[in-house]
C-alpha cells in the first residue's frame, strides 16, 4: 500500500508502508518507450512500423501476446489495440536522481549522502507543496 506519491510529468513516485521507494515512468511518446525497450534487448525493428505494429511484436515475441516485461519495461496492448507502456526503475537512486535533475530540486551537496528512502521522500514533500 502507498503511504504517499507524486506525480510529476511522466513520473510516479510512491513511497510504500514499509518506507520502500518505487519509481515509475508512464510514457508520453509510447514509441520512444518501445525503442527504449528493443534496444535494451538488441530486438531489430522497422522504423516504419506504427507503435501498435511495435507494441504487438514485442508483446507476441516477449511476451503472451497481450503483454510483455522485457527488462525494467512494461508493454501492453490495450483492448482497443492501442499501446501503452511504463517503466518500473530497478536503479530507484538513480530514477530519483534523474527526476532531480531535470526538474532541479535539490543540489548535489544536499541530497549526496541521503539514502533512497530519504530521497524519495523528500521529493514526495517538496512535490507535493
Amino acid at each position: 500500500m502507498a503511504k504517499k506519491s507524486v506525480i510529476i510529468s511522466e513520473y510516479i513516485i510512491t513511497q510504500e508502508d514499509s518506507g520502500s521507494i518505487m519509481v515509475h515512468k508512464i510514457y508520453d511518446n509510447v514509441k520512444s518507450s518501445l525503442r527504449e525497450a528493443a534496444d535494451a534487448i538488441g530486438f531489430v525493428f522497422d522504423t516504419n512500423w506504427t507503435t501498435r505494429q511495435f507494441g504487438s511484436k514485442l508483446c507476441k515475441e516477449y511476451g503472451d501476446g497481450k503483454q510483455a516485461k522485457i527488462g525494467e519495461y512494461v508493454i501492453r496492448v490495450k483492448p482497443d489495440g492501442g499501446i501503452e507502456s511504463y517503466r518500473v526503475y530497478d536503479n530507484t537512486k538513480g530514477a530519483l536522481r534523474e527526476i532531480n535533475e531535470k526538474y532541479d530540486i535539490f543540489s548535489l551537496d544536499e541530497y549526496s549522502s541521503w539514502t533512497t528512502r530519504q530521497f524519495g521522500s523528500k521529493l514526495i514533500d517538496v512535490l507535493t507543496k
